[in-house]
């Protein structure tokens, strides 16, 4: 099988065809996933009297009823056959075009689940490992401290003398290491790969070595890593790591000859999520030897911005392509804090970051107390693995270093300068001043002026597409309103006769408050009002309302919500709900006072 599983929040404009959106077949009848299969029966008897072609008397209808009615079949098809219900459920609907094996019907639930989630796996670790590429890295450490010392050097008032100085300290910067690396991996088979590094390092006491690697994965849960320094300077350093749903652990070692005939340092990880609904991991790290330590860490990230639109905790995700024209509408924020018991060396640590998808750029501060002083590093980075830039700045009581790390096509070249060999606080402010300015000019005067014309371009042709008349989209969501019309009008007058839950107006479109975005919104009083039933209205969350009968996605790229305003018991209500939240009314907090 080389086919991939969808994840949520897929669209289907991405690939032109509805039924690979994730959830639409329960969209198109309008049930929960976990539906029973009578309630499935019930609703597709239901719908396709509704849209039977043979039933619609308007000639220009029959073609939209006749799609709507294939969509419906689809669903039942689908949704009432146990297995391929299944397969659904983790493979989307791409898994019901797999070819499967006969026997998975035989199985009971339980088993097809371990099967079908273990094949996914399997499909996912392929899909990674084929876009992995040979790697290239190249360090190159300056020492450039002869430029900020005092000593030795002085200002004079001829231009001459100036001038010798400047020459001198240019003089004294000169290359302090050199280290390349490439890597190269084969696939041995579908669990195993075999990478070989080479690694060359100047001077004659540099360890130059050939590394080879060998990754095994044992089960979902289970891999082992061993790496062997194949010339000069034997060693083997074996990795193994499980992971439950309860937390991680990771075990390491190192055998060297070196070591005999004293016990190789041992170093254990565990992590687990501290609270069932929180984020916040805790840390626990032990390492033995020549320099034993003990650490505690609590990782605390936390989401924020459109993409807490889904119920991340049932692992679901949805993410705009399109974002905020700020570029600061989605991220993560995080915070650490730690202490590392290490004898003289024991310290404490913080570090706090964000992570801004939209702009594809990250920044974090981490400040360390020892007893040999107070130290922090300052780290940003824009791009990514394959493009990108990242600069750090660190500053402790040995001196001031600055980083430069530039990354392509999987090559990265690395360039640790060191500034000064001491303490120099003002040295140290000053070269983080300038990646920061340089951030914030690149924002306001590149990066924001091109997210607005990226923005405005997209709504002007978003509009366009909505208005076209010609647009076989628009055309078939007006007939199909048009067949839903009678349904909606017995509804609200039944709902109007006992003052139960009345549909006034709603509409579907972007959450943007961007006046260009609000005229994507489309007009679904219609629909909302067809489903009403008793004085109720249940929609299912976890997947986009675009699939509904009635609606369409006007802004593919954008994150949508569904606005109703409605009266129940003679009085005014009004809710807005986020696209892939689930929606119940009616409810008292959504009464207008």
């Amino acid at each position: 099988m080389s086919s991939q599983s969808k994840r949520h929040g897929e669209t289907s404009q991405e690939n032109g065809d509805p039924f690979n959106q994730w959830g639409f077949l329960y969209s198109v009848l309008n049930l929960p996933d976990s539906a029973s299969a009578e309630e499935v029966r019930e609703r597709y008897k239901s719908l396709s009297v509704s849209f039977h072609p043979d039933k619609q008397r308007e000639e220009s209808q029959k073609d939209t009823a006749s799609k709507r009615f294939l969509e419906i079949q689809k669903a039942y098809e689908v949704l009432s056959d146990p297995f391929l219900r299944t397969v659904y459920d983790i493979y989307g609907f791409e898994g019901t075009r797999m070819k499967w094996s006969p026997e998975l019907r035989s199985k009971s639930r339980d088993e097809l689940l371990k099967i079908l989630n273990r094949s996914k796996w399997e499909l996912e670790a392929q899909r990674v490992e084929d876009l992995l590429r040979p790697q290239g890295r190249l360090v190159i450490g300056v020492n450039a401290s002869s430029l900020f010392s005092d000593r030795g050097y002085y200002v004079s008032p001829s231009l001459r003398e100036n001038l010798q100085n400047i020459n001198a300290r240019l003089q004294g910067v000169r290359i302090s290491s050199f280290v390349l690396k490439h890597s190269c991996q084969r696939v041995i088979h579908d669990k195993t790969r075999l990478i070989l590094t080479s690694r060359a390092v100047s001077g004659k006491t540099g360890m130059s070595n050939l590394l080879g690697t060998v990754k095994h994965q044992y089960s979902p849960r289970i891999n082992f890593e061993a790496t062997a320094g194949l010339l000069r300077g034997h060693f083997v350093l074996m990795k193994a790591r499980y992971q439950s749903e309860e937390g991680t652990y990771v075990v390491q070692t190192w055998l060297s000859p070196s070591f005999a005939p004293v016990l190789p340092p041992i170093t254990v990880t565990h992590s687990r999520r501290l609270f069932k609904d929180s984020m916040t991991q805790g840390v626990l790290t032990c390492h033995t030897g020549n320099q034993p330590h003990f650490s505690i860490n609590i990782i605390s990230p936390h989401r924020f911005g459109a993409q807490n639109d889904p119920l991340y905790a049932d692992g679901e995700e949805y993410q705009t392509n399109l974002g905020s024209w700020t570029g600061f509408g989605t991220g993560v924020r995080q915070w650490s804090y730690g202490i590392i018991l290490a004898g003289l060396g024991t310290s404490l640590r913080t570090e706090w970051g964000i992570v801004l998808p939209e702009l594809a750029a990250q920044a974090s501060i981490a400040i360390q107390l020892s007893l040999a002083g107070l130290g922090w590093v300052l780290t940003g980075t824009w791009g990514d693995e394959q493009a990108g830039v990242t600069t750090t700045i660190g500053f402790n009581a040995a001196g001031v270093e600055l980083t430069l790390n530039l990354a392509y096509g999987g090559q990265r070249l690395v360039l640790p300068i060191v500034l000064a060999e001491g303490g120099d606080r003002r040295l140290a402010f000053l070269t983080a001043s300038l990646p920061s300015a340089a951030f914030m000019f690149a924002y306001h005067f590149v990066l924001k002026p091109r997210r607005r014309k990226q923005r405005a371009e997209f709504y002007r042709q978003a509009r366009s597409e909505l208005v076209e008349e010609r647009s076989n989209i628009h055309r078939e969501i007006e007939e199909t309103r048009l067949l839903l019309k009678e349904t909606a009008r017995k509804h609200t007058q039944t709902e109007k006769s006992k003052e139960g839950l009345v549909i006034l107006e709603a509409s579907y479109g972007p959450t943007d408050p961007d006046p260009d975005a609000r005229q994507l919104v489309v007009d679904v009083t219609v629909a909302i009002q067809a489903l009403v039933y008793k004085s109720q209205l249940y929609i299912p969350g976890h997947r986009s309302k675009s699939g509904l009968q009635g609606f369409y996605d006007p802004a593919p790229s954008c994150v949508k919500s569904l606005r109703i305003r409605y009266t129940f018991g003679g009085r005014m209500h009004y809710c807005e709900i986020p696209d892939y939240k689930p929606i119940v009314l009616p409810l008292g907090d959504h009464l207008v006072l």
